[in-house]
């Protein structure tokens, strides 16, 4: 009997530990986020690895999507929908993209940059400000160095301009 009792305090002990050390749930950070409160490391947690998480079941979609010869080819077709389909089941998506959109990378801390390095590599997850290329240029692949000049007719004479990927995604 005293064997049991102690087992069952062991186990409310890990129990208590556990729910108190536990990060926020999704809809606690999109209800801070609602309220302006100010968000903590672990908010950051929570919104990245929700990202992550998205971007990590979406990219098979992705992937299947950037195969296909023409946006009306049956694989395109189911694949894009069930690509809605993982977005309408991640309800939380739009909102914690914008606020990872609107920090810089400082302030998301070590542990978080570190998080965001490994999810970067699928296309639909967002980078914090600063972070990776310019999300607002997606053509840009490198920098601009020179803008070309143009000659009195407008047509462009010299310059090295801007380089694009010639393969849209």
């Amino acid at each position: 009997m005293k064997t049991l009792k102690t087992i069952f305090m062991a186990l409310l002990c890990v129990a208590f530990v556990s729910c108190s050390n536990s990060n926020p749930t999704p809809a606690e950070v999109a209800a801070k986020l609602d309220s302006h409160a100010p968000l903590t490391d672990s908010d950051y947690t929570v919104m990245i690895d929700y990202c992550g998480e998205y971007a990590r079941s979406a990219q098979q979609y992705f992937d299947i999507i950037n195969r296909q010869p023409a946006d009306s080819t049956a694989e395109y077709t189911r694949a894009a929908q069930d690509l809605a389909n993982l977005k309408a089941a991640s309800p939380y998506l739009d909102m914690f993209r914008t606020a990872i959109y609107a920090v810089s990378e400082s302030q998301i801390g070590e542990k978080n940059a570190k998080k965001v390095e490994e999810y970067q590599k699928y296309e639909a997850f967002p980078l914090p400000a600063g972070a990776g290329p310019d999300l607002t240029l997606p053509d840009e692949v490198g920098l601009i160095e020179d803008m070309p000049d143009t000659d009195t007719a407008g047509v462009i004479a010299t310059g090295d301009g801007i380089a694009i990927d010639e393969d849209v995604k």
